[in-house]
């Protein structure tokens, strides 16, 4: 791995330094940060040169542009920002705030509950048509094996036909094999087909938007995940459910780096602390893993090679993109002791892949 740049941008407005959401746009009139802006509620286009704020997206909870029940967006084109809800709905919005459509997504095999984007999981346009995902199952301590193949995980929406979908697209039938885990994926978009990659399972799957069937599946194992945290039994609480997360391996976000013909995959090796760790540590333990790594893959999906980061050195869980010069990670792992919330601060990195 070479580094190319380090970054540090002061933020001009009270943010997160490691937004939930998150697109990086390169124009010919300059770079900015797309993120949502927790505290005021509110879309913003930062300049990625100075952290001004040149744009914020109002959003209202009432009235006719109502974005209530709001659990994520994604920018996917001039003016164009897509919005999912609870209940189970999409939505499209403009800059200025104003909601263009929306439209219920039901499914007659289970009784979904919500749609959720982020940064690692984003709305994908095709075409005349809006990919999202559902990666979680509903009921999920209740459930049997069996149950697994009526949780579809990939909905459309077209535009010409003003038509929904769900398609046949489920987890692995092994994926619960060994034990119930946890639920949750991330996926990235190339020549038209989509790359569904679990966060507790090393298969990935590849969708195929023009035939709408999965057309290959591949084992893509890092050296480093090699124990996932199983959930036969409810925890006794938050405190024992983020210890298993912490003490067991796992995938994070899946990036296809379209500049290079390349993805990433962010593995997430387990650690255990020499201490007993408060129930505060824990969660920002969770939040910001210890320990992460990157998978660089071809675009056949063959594995390049595996880098590890140092203790506390990035944080993954979001505020990771491509641009043309490379892949942008946040250093910003909120348990390093350098650490500062005041600066969105990134590492620029590129990979020899040459032999």
């Amino acid at each position: 791995m070479e580094t190319i740049e380090e970054i540090s941008i002061k933020t001009n407005d009270l943010i997160s330094v490691n937004p939930g959401n998150t697109k990086f746009i390169e124009t010919d009139s300059g770079t900015f940060l797309f993120a949502y802006n927790h505290v005021e509620k509110n879309y913003q286009f930062i300049d990625f040169s100075n952290g001004k704020v040149n744009h914020k997206i109002p959003l209202t909870f009432e009235g006719p542009n109502s974005v209530k029940g709001l659990l994520g967006a994604t920018l996917t084109g001039p003016d164009s920002i897509w919005l999912t809800f609870s209940p189970p709905a999409i939505g499209l919005i403009n800059f200025k705030g104003e909601l263009l459509l929306k439209r219920q997504i039901p499914n007659d095999r289970v009784s979904v509950t919500a749609l959720i984007t982020t940064f690692y999981k984003p709305i994908i346009q095709i075409g005349a048509e809006i990919y999202g995902p559902q990666p979680y199952f509903m009921g999920h301590h209740e459930m049997d094996k069996e149950q697994i193949a009526k949780h579809q995980l990939v909905f459309s929406y077209s535009f010409g036909t003003e038509t929904t979908s769900w398609h046949e697209v489920f987890y692995s039938s092994t994926y619960w094999d060994n034990g119930k885990k946890l639920t949750d994926y991330s996926w990235d978009e190339r020549d038209g087909k989509i790359y569904i990659a679990p966060y507790y399972d090393h298969q990935i799957q590849i969708f195929d938007s023009a035939t709408k069937r999965v057309v290959k599946r591949n084992e893509v194992k890092s050296l480093y995940v090699n124990r996932f945290n199983f959930v036969d039994n409810i925890p006794s609480g938050f405190e024992e459910a983020n210890r298993n997360i912490l003490e067991s391996d796992q995938y994070g976000p899946f990036v296809y780096d379209r500049f290079r013909d390349l993805f990433y995959r962010v593995f997430i090796p387990s650690y255990k602390s020499d201490s007993e760790l408060s129930s505060e540590e824990l969660r920002f333990f969770v939040r910001s893993r210890p320990y992460a790594g990157i998978m660089v893959l071809d675009s056949e999906l063959n594995v390049l090679g595996e880098h590890i980061f140092d203790k506390f050195e990035i944080h993954t869980s979001t505020n990771m993109f491509v641009g043309e010069r490379g892949l942008y990670l946040s250093l910003n792992n909120e348990n390093h002791p350098d650490y500062d919330e005041n600066h969105f601060r990134y590492r620029l990195v590129r990979f020899d892949i040459e032999e």
